[in-house]
């Protein structure tokens, strides 16, 4: 647990002006903002809480107020993005993505091995991260500052109180699916080495990428072996991780009984590899998709055409948006301010915008203009009649939002 001082700010926050002005210039930040932050610290409103319902159980989103929010984007840019991930890493890493995962296994998987950490966020506890990233990000302070060893524990120290809430690793932070990256690193090299012995050995090509806390085998023979599957699970386990057994699965040949497998056509991440190259999403979350765009469409056509009820309804939505996010200080849009977001032609709360900005980048990235016949023409239309840009998909968010539909 982190200590307090009696103000309830972190003890690590307590730095004489020159540190605090070497921790500033390490994070290209002005001291107001710096000052602001622990003032959120000091009060408790560094962060607020979001429960949202799963399938199973909830999940937890701690979004942060600003300027805890800038100084974490800040915290993300100068200091985690300079440290280098396992190959396997796609998402949350520039010029990977949800598409560039499911790429490299089409036109060469056979069978495929697909797992799921669970609550991967916050399995990553204080001590984890002090564990795995604490020396990484001591080597980036020592490098880029000319303070004694000391002190720049003392720096690091504060960059890893930034990144927790409660003393775990929160879902909502601009910094969390990166230190993720980071600190499943001895999984990545764990499992490619064992793939690389196993290549080795029985002269099978295997190939692994992890889109987060999903993580994909392959290998161009029609078997990945129970025996490596096993040993791949074992090396997730003996690193602290737990793995979610119901959405374990294996595609392949395999022995009658086997309880891992299954026949219906692998999707990595939501998308289906074929052996020709293509990607392509599934029919069935297709259809889905277009019925949700469809839905929105007409949604929009009876608030415009004055339907009292419906309209009211989202104008309270979008008065309290408004105010909430005017609050927080949060942008919906980086050329709006939020009034003017909702002064359009289009009467859409937040939520509503970003399932169907989520839908549209999700499926314009998968087929890459060579759209489906049968989404085509409500893709394009509200593509072009709610504004949907990349912008709205920053972080990967839009594709979490499509893939739970």
């Amino acid at each position: 647990m982190a200590k307090k001082n009696k103000g309830g700010l972190p003890s690590a926050f307590l730095l004489d002006a020159r540190l605090e002005e070497v921790l500033c210039q390490l994070l290209k930040i002005d001291s107001a903002e710096w000052s602001a932050t622990k003032a959120l610290y000091a009060s408790g409103t560094a962060w607020s809480r979001c429960v949202i319902p799963k399938k199973k159980g909830v999940r937890i989103i701690n979004p942060p107020s600003d300027p805890l929010k800038r100084v974490s984007r800040a915290l993300l840019t100068q200091m985690l993005q300079g440290i280098p991930v396992h190959t396997a890493v796609h998402g949350a890493h520039p010029g990977t993505s949800i598409v560039t995962n499911a790429r490299v296994h089409a036109g060469f998987a056979k069978a495929f091995y697909l797992l799921d950490l669970k609550d991967a966020f916050p399995s990553v506890d204080r001590a984890r991260m002090r564990a795995n990233l604490g020396p990484k990000l001591l080597t980036r302070v020592s490098e880029a500052t000319d303070i004694d060893p000391q002190e720049s524990q003392r720096l690091v120290d504060v960059l890893l109180e930034l990144l927790l809430v409660e003393d775990v690793m929160p879902q909502g932070f601009p910094t969390s699916p990166a230190v993720l990256n980071i600190v499943l690193g001895p999984v990545d090299r764990e499992i490619s080495r064992l793939l690389r012995e196993e290549t080795v050995r029985e002269n099978v090509t295997y190939r692994y990428t992890r889109f987060l806390d999903d993580l994909t085998i392959t290998t161009d023979a029609n078997e990945i072996p129970k025996s490596l599957r096993q040993s791949i699970r074992k090396v997730i386990r003996h690193n602290g991780w737990t793995i979610q057994r119901t959405k374990l699965r294996y595609y392949g040949e395999a022995p009658e009984g086997d309880e891992e497998r299954t026949t219906k056509m692998p999707e990595v991440t939501g998308i289906i590899p074929h052996p020709d190259g293509r990607l392509t999403i599934a029919r069935g979350r297709l259809n889905r998709f277009r019925g949700i765009i469809h839905g929105l469409l007409k949604e929009a056509d009876a608030r415009l055409a004055a339907d009292a009820e419906a309209l009211a309804k989202v104008s309270v939505q979008m008065e309290e948006d408004v105010k909430v996010f005017a609050a927080a200080g949060k942008t919906l849009d980086p050329t709006l301010s939020p009034d003017q977001f909702y002064a359009r032609d289009w009467p859409l709360t937040t939520e509503e915008h970003d399932l169907v900005a989520g839908i549209v980048g999700f499926v314009g990235m998968v087929y890459d203009g060579d759209l489906p016949a049968i989404i085509r023409k409500p893709y394009l239309e509200a593509k072009t009649r709610f504004r949907i840009g990349m912008r709205h998909l920053s972080g990967g968010r839009g594709y979490r939002v499509a893939l739970t539909v």
